[in-house]
């Protein structure tokens, strides 16, 4: 039985572009890795769960411009349907997942989501990076920088962000020539 390819996982879910994206930095660095790009239409997330046509119309248009930038680099987004921990363990049963990247999504609502694909992850020996991808500052940092609560005002935030420093400057877009995608 051959041995399965090792690949590192971009896992799209609001932040559906390739400029300014932390998360796909991190899941190219290793040149070793095959990259696969993939979108979860799990039903539950706010792209997916109660929009309405033009949300859809929206969120379609751009999946179509992320694929056809990853075609223009040798590449292709993959899109799916299914829950995320189950869709890892497929894609599991064919590769050797070693990285799983995605922009953090600090919400409530989605963190069992994320917290069941970390358990996953954890179980599988499977590493995870969790970037900032739609905020300027770590929504979790400011929180803790306020004593455990978000600030309730602006002149609040921006008093806590003072503390905190300026944001991270955006990461340079992505130099494709050795990246190599899982076909």
């Amino acid at each position: 039985m051959p041995s399965k390819e090792k690949v590192n996982i971009l896992w799209f879910r609001n932040g559906l572009r390739l400029h300014d994206n932390q998360s796909l930095h991190k899941a190219t660095t290793d040149k070793s890795r095959k990259l696969l790009p993939l979108f979860i239409f799990d039903g539950e997330t706010p792209t997916t769960k109660h929009c309405k046509y033009n949300k859809m119309a929206f969120l379609l248009e751009c999946l179509e411009d992320l694929d056809t930038q990853f075609w223009y680099h040798g590449g292709k987004l993959n899109l799916v349907e299914g829950d995320p921990v189950e869709v890892f363990r497929k894609i599991s049963k064919h590769f050797v997942i070693d990285k799983v990247c995605f922009d953090q999504d600090c919400e409530p609502i989605w963190l069992e989501r994320d917290n069941a694909v970390k358990n996953f992850c954890g179980t599988h020996r499977i590493e995870v990076e969790e970037s900032i991808g739609a905020t300027l500052w770590d929504p979790l940092e400011i929180i803790d920088a306020n004593g455990g609560s978000p600030p309730l005002t602006y002149a609040q935030f921006c008093h806590v962000t003072k503390g905190i420093g300026p944001p991270e400057r955006p990461v340079p877009d992505l130099d494709f020539t050795d990246v190599q995608f899982v076909e």
